[in-house]
């Protein structure tokens, strides 16, 4: 009976080992279609470490939109003060810009190192779209690794007050 019992735990471990290592519910159906800067356009981004983030912004922005522009410098500056290894944040863009030139020159711009799904493919990303607040950009949605909504910015104009709670989750200073 012990020895049942034993093999039973032993089988199930690596699964509950592997937990954390799951690709992120919302980002890994879109993984194929993320872009990142390279120099001074945008490559296909290669996902397999960005999806296993304990915590994924999605940040819904565009460089027409000037409370973006305004928020935009304080994130980038909070994304890359971050940490190196576990307890980091992840971010994706889903663009509200008008092309995808436009796209790429806010991301230039703000300097952005995070990827970004696709300029084309925002359109079909009807999944994302539903994590989107509606109540105007920049809005950020913090969702963790199965998918569910932690943090939402509840309009635009507080973005600055979601990203401090979600270093507060996460136990880092802005």
């Amino acid at each position: 009976m012990f020895c049942y019992l034993a093999l039973s735990v032993l089988a199930f471990l690596p699964g509950i080992v592997r937990a954390d290592d799951s690709p992120n519910a919302v980002i890994a159906p879109h993984a194929q279609d993320l872009v990142a800067l390279q120099k001074d356009s945008l490559v296909p981004f290669k996902a397999d470490d960005f999806l296993k983030a304990r915590y994924t912004v999605l940040f819904y922005s565009a460089g027409w939109c000037p409370d973006c522009r305004a928020f935009a410098p304080s994130f980038v500056k909070a994304y890359d003060a971050q940490p190196k290894g576990s307890g980091r944040f992840e971010v994706l863009l889903v663009s509200h810009d008008r092309s995808a030139k436009e796209m790429l020159q806010y991301m230039t711009s703000e300097k952005m190192n995070w990827p970004a799904l696709a300029y084309d493919k925002v359109a079909g990303a009807e999944d994302l779209k539903k994590l989107y607040s509606g109540h105007g950009i920049p809005c950020l949605t913090v969702v963790d690794q199965k998918g569910t909504v932690v943090v939402q910015s509840k309009t635009d104009k507080d973005a600055q007050q979601t990203l401090k709670e979600l270093q507060d989750l996460l136990g880092t200073k802005s």
